[in-house]
């Protein structure tokens, strides 16, 4: 149950700010990487069925930051694979695995 609610979250976050490709806003414990040039920008591998990811950056890993609250909720900002990782994740030959 709880996995299920943090994928959840996860893609909820995920897909409201990959939407229209801004840096994630983070918060106090988890605030965006100053220097950007070292990650790929967030990136929502259902937006792109039939597009494998072959633009700038597309195999640099993305940013990601989580921690638990005090009341156990776990926070997760963005995603640490690269476009290239999420995209075969959801549409690879192999995701039935």
């Amino acid at each position: 149950m709880i996995k299920t609610a943090l994928t959840v979250l996860f893609v909820t976050v995920s897909s409201a700010i990959a939407a229209d490709n801004r840096w994630y806003i983070g918060d106090e414990k988890c605030p965006p990487p100053e220097d950007k040039s070292c990650y790929s920008a967030p990136y929502n591998p259902l937006d792109h069925p039939n597009d494998y990811p072959l633009f700038k950056d597309a195999d640099k890993a993305g940013w990601s930051c989580s921690y638990q609250r005090e009341d156990g909720v776990i926070v997760q900002y963005g995603d640490s694979r690269t476009p290239q990782e999420q995209w075969l994740s959801v549409w690879g030959v192999n995701n039935d695995q």
